[in-house]
């Protein structure tokens, strides 16, 4: 069960990133590439690209956005005197957007869609399928995408303007040998014991001992569980049931609270973004809620919270933050294309069909099939599917796109036992290598709604420049992949 080992792999990452995230190795991480790289805006914008596309390797780059942001502010802050400040934020909106989308083709986790291409592989019995893990995934992504962040550098270099320098000088913090770092030492130890299950996993294929799971199965399970509890139930100083029991209610508590939570931040992004007003209902929710928190942690432990944003010392992760600090904006523009683009293609949507057959939807689909059927030229097909998936994630987005072509995939009459697979895998990866409309991805949307005031027409410019590469090279990669398999 290949799709239960990536789901746990994803979530693993996610609480990885966020134990990083808490001991500030990514700031200090950011500190050590300033200390030596040039300190030119150059300098800062292949920082921002290299370590976002190397954290979503291994993250998912959704995630990366969210950690990287604060990094990201954190530079810009030291263009003080820059008078375009349009087109600074827009360089590094591009360079974080190429350097997530990228990482996450390289890597089986790097991106929601890679899971769901996998699920959904295994689930229609695609030939080839068996063969995807998070090791194989790497074998042939890391290759492929470190070709493509280098082209993206070269963008992002040749299109920034002279006069787009520093005003100041970064302080560069000494941070000694990275991996004497505990937290480092501890992301470096479980991607290996990651990466050796999944190795395990695609080399051997061990049998099923109990029902459908194998021993990798069964061992990613014990791993997730062992993980979550080492995460928020047990203690950092005092093991002791009590404070054990403590962490267990602040995390239910939390848990519970999220509807509220999603509530209030999507009223304060509202009123902050888009100037609706909300009328302090997202203070009076804040307020409920922390009263109704107060009401029973005061009854079971005698302490109060002075506010929703206290950080639980007691465990490693402390769940509130991570909700706090989520940039809601740019989940609420991911929300309303969602529901935009499910209304356009619902149009003409026959509801006595359990699927959505609205007349968009049936074009796009009806098109997609016409070209995978036609192509008898393996370089046309694999190009032409390349090139169109790119093009329409910016109008549909990647979800839309991936949902639109995988059963039209299947439909083809494969030409060789992996075409159908190549090609599910190769619009996979397309799918996240939008670059220029802020929705074509969740990367897109979280970084433009967590950073102002951007040049629409840089981002559009080098963005379109980087689609092209991406294609070209993606469509080249799978197609080569093809006469090997």
């Amino acid at each position: 069960m290949n799709w239960l080992q990536n789901i746990i792999i994803l979530v693993i990452g996610f609480l990885l990133s966020q134990i990083l995230i808490a001991a500030r190795t990514h700031l200090r991480l950011i500190g050590y590439l300033l200390g030596h790289s040039r300190t030119t805006t150059g300098g800062l914008l292949s920082a921002t690209l290299f370590l976002s596309y190397g954290l979503s390797v291994f993250f998912s780059n959704t995630v990366v956005v969210l950690a990287m942001l604060p990094v990201v502010r954190k530079l810009m802050a030291v263009f003080r005197n820059v008078e375009n400040r349009k087109v600074l934020a827009a360089l590094f909106y591009c360079a974080l957007i190429f350097g997530a989308n990228t990482g996450g083709m390289a890597s089986m986790t790097g991106s929601p869609l890679n899971i769901f291409a996998v699920g959904f592989a295994e689930l229609n019995e695609v030939p080839g399928a068996e063969h995807l893990t998070f090791f194989s995934w790497l074998m042939v992504g890391v290759p492929l995408t470190s070709v493509l962040i280098l082209a993206g550098r070269w963008i992002l270099l040749t299109n920034t303007p002279t006069d787009l320098e520093p005003s100041v000088q970064p302080a560069l913090h000494r941070t000694g040998s990275l991996l004497s770092k505990k937290p480092l030492v501890f992301f470096i130890g479980n991607m290996i014991l990651i990466f050796a299950l999944s190795a395990i996993q695609f080399l051997f294929a061990p049998d099923p001992i109990v029902s459908a799971l194998n021993i990798i199965d069964l061992s990613f399970i014990v791993y997730l569980l062992i993980f979550l509890f080492f995460s928020f139930i047990f203690p950092r100083k005092a093991a002791t049931a009590r404070n054990a029991l403590k962490n267990f209610i602040f995390l239910m508590l939390f848990l519970f609270a999220l509807p509220v939570i999603l509530v209030s931040k999507t009223l304060e992004q509202l009123e902050k973004r888009l100037h609706i007003p909300s009328w302090k209902a997202c203070t009076i929710l804040d307020r409920f809620l922390l009263d109704m928190i107060n009401f029973f942690w005061k009854r079971l432990f005698g302490e109060t919270f002075s506010s929703l944003s206290i950080y639980n010392f007691n465990s490693v992760l402390s769940i509130n933050r991570i909700m706090l600090e989520i940039p809601w904006f740019g989940l609420l523009l991911m929300s309303f294309s969602a529901l935009l683009l499910w209304l356009i293609i619902s149009v003409g949507d026959n509801p006595a069909t359990p699927n959505i057959d609205g007349w968009l939807f049936m074009i796009f689909q009806n098109f997609s099939g016409w070209i995978t059927s036609s192509a008898n030229n393996p370089a046309f097909l694999f190009g032409i599917m390349g090139i169109s998936t790119i093009f329409a994630t910016e109008i549909f987005n990647n979800t839309t796109v991936l949902l639109v072509l995988s059963p039209a995939i299947l439909n083809i009459q494969a030409a060789f036992p992996s075409e159908q697979l190549l090609l599910l895998l190769l619009v996979t990866v397309a799918a996240s290598g939008a670059f220029m409309s802020p929705v074509a991805t969740p990367v897109n949307a979280l970084a433009f709604g967590g950073l102002e005031k951007l040049s629409i027409k840089t981002v559009l410019k080098l963005g379109f420049f980087m689609n092209l590469i991406a294609a070209l090279l993606m469509s080249a990669g799978f197609l080569l992949l093809s006469y090997f398999l």
